[in-house]
């Protein structure tokens, strides 16, 4: 199947009912089919996407002679403000209440914020322990609730759902019926599915319509790739950037930059130039989705990730092990479902663990309570991560002997990359990087003489890529009070050293 879809063939019109419909058959299918076999539902997808799937919903089931009842919260026609009137929640409630009074049969009761009415925190108010207690005390009751992932529910209630859908993104064989043709001219003569899904993976249907509708490019460009970044750009709006660091400023380490070329950036090089779905889709399975930056502190394997980030253009997302841990059961694993939920809306995206062994260490080595949960829920999302959205996840420690040989395995973090001391030939390259950076104009005997007295491995802290950027800072302070713009001589580098 080839990933250039002509103008022709896309739809005139499009609006957010239909579009969802295109994008999910399959997963409405599903859900209409366990609602048919008396089994309630629990469906995770973001808060605007959830009225588009109970429409397209609504329809299937009246074709089985079952009949939606819909409890969102809204005041009835008849029903005038006053001080008496509750409020968006006791609404939710009061129609609760009404929904499971009478017969049961032939009726499925649709909870589009069941997220709001009972999740939400480790306490439930009095509004959710209700709703929770009239969802326990009447089994008979058929229903289907909407999750948002980024608000956590009772364990109570999530084990009253033998089934769970979760809807994220758009598939790329589905991508080409989502634009319209006057969207489409936007990309060229013919839109490019393979480039446009890389950017918008993670995008809803309906978030996918809303950011299409809005694109504002010029029709038929000599350079589709502009109207790529310009989708790119709106698809990032909020907290999340791709990093400014490169592969630039990262001096020496030619090895660990050419294994990341050979194993990721060619990769992802190949599988842009795919001519059809297949080939892509073959080749995304050679792509490493976890990689591991081993070494001491100081030596550079937050920058190396941060680079990698910019090379391959994708949203950076931040985490350690403390930010993480929550005190409340269950809240722990929770933050990693959302961090990866995240990291999937924003695709492509890395997400940075700093030390990864806090809480992924090998078994009978925890620390708290709470480390064996997180491990197993990382391996978990590790695993459910499709081939198909360019998510990577990266993780920093200090040494790979500490991590569960789990993390290890293939398919999860498998390419380890050990970031240890610079060589010789590494600090001459981060010197002279430093240096052009700062401007400090290094003397050749003086550059000579700054690489050879720094080649202590023994010595504590060892002189990594941070230290040697104190000292290059150092420098600069010095020239800066001395009112220097002349070359850096050896002298110069020997006071700088002892000031430190």
């Amino acid at each position: 199947m080839s990933l250039k879809v002509a103008l022709q063939d896309l739809p005139q019109r499009l609006d957010a009912a239909e579009a969802v419909a295109l994008a999910y058959p399959q997963e409405l299918a599903e859900l209409a089919a366990a609602l048919q076999r008396g089994l309630p539902c629990l469906v995770e997808c973001a808060k605007e996407l959830a009225p588009f799937l109970f429409l397209n919903l609504r329809d299937r089931l009246k074709t089985h002679g079952l009949r939606c009842v819909y409890v969102d919260g809204r005041p009835g026609p008849e029903e005038k403000p006053s001080p008496l009137t509750p409020g968006f929640l006791g609404r939710l409630l009061a129609q609760l209440r009404d929904a499971v009074r009478g017969p049961l049969e032939q009726r499925v009761v649709v909870l589009p914020h069941l997220d709001l009415l009972v999740g939400g925190g480790p306490g439930l108010s009095s509004e959710a322990r209700e709703a929770t207690a009239l969802l326990l005390e009447n089994p008979g009751l058929l229903w289907v609730g909407f999750r948002d992932p980024t608000i956590s529910l009772p364990r109570v209630v999530e084990e009253l759902t033998p089934c769970r859908f979760r809807v994220l993104g758009v598939e790329r064989a589905r991508l080409g019926q989502l634009v319209t043709r006057a969207e489409g001219r936007k990309f060229g003569a013919d839109v490019d599915v393979g480039a446009l899904h890389r950017q918008v993976s993670g995008a809803n249907a309906v978030r996918l319509r809303r950011l299409l509708s809005t694109l504002d490019r010029e029709d038929l460009p000599a350079e589709p790739q502009c109207a790529l970044a310009e989708l790119r750009r709106l698809t990032l709006a909020g907290s999340l950037a791709v990093p400014e660091e490169t592969f630039g400023d990262v001096g020496g380490y030619a090895d660990i930059k050419q294994r990341l070329h050979e194993d990721v950036l060619a990769v992802l090089a190949r599988i842009d130039a795919a001519e059809s779905a297949e080939e892509r889709a073959r080749l995304e399975r050679l792509l490493p989705r976890g990689l591991i930056f081993a070494g001491p502190s100081g030596t550079g394997k937050r920058l190396f990730a941060r680079a990698l980030a910019n090379a391959v253009g994708a949203a950076l997302l931040e985490t350690s092990g403390s930010e993480l841990k929550s005190r409340y059961v269950g809240g722990s694993e929770e933050n990693l479902r959302q961090l990866f939920w995240r990291a999937r809306q924003a695709a492509p995206s890395l997400i940075l663990f700093h030390e990864i062994d806090s809480f992924a260490g090998p078994p009978g080595r925890n620390t708290g309570p709470v480390e064996p949960s997180m491990r197993v829920q990382l391996l978990q999302e590790l695993d459910a991560l499709p081939h198909g959205e360019l998510v990577l996840v990266a993780a920093t420690t200090r040494d790979r002997v500490s991590l569960d040989p789990a993390l290890l395995q293939p398919g999860r973090f498998e390419l380890v990359l050990e970031v240890g001391a610079p060589s010789t030939e590494d600090r001459r390259d981060i010197l002279t990087r430093l240096g052009d950076a700062l401007d400090l104009r290094f003397n050749p005997k003086a550059l000579a003489w700054a690489v050879d007295h720094t080649a202590g491995v023994s010595e504590r802290p060892p002189w990594h890529g941070a230290r040697l950027q104190a000292l290059c800072r150092a420098l600069a302070r010095q020239r800066l009070r001395e009112g220097r713009a002349d070359e850096t001589q050896q002298p110069d580098v020997k006071r700088a050293l002892a000031s430190l």
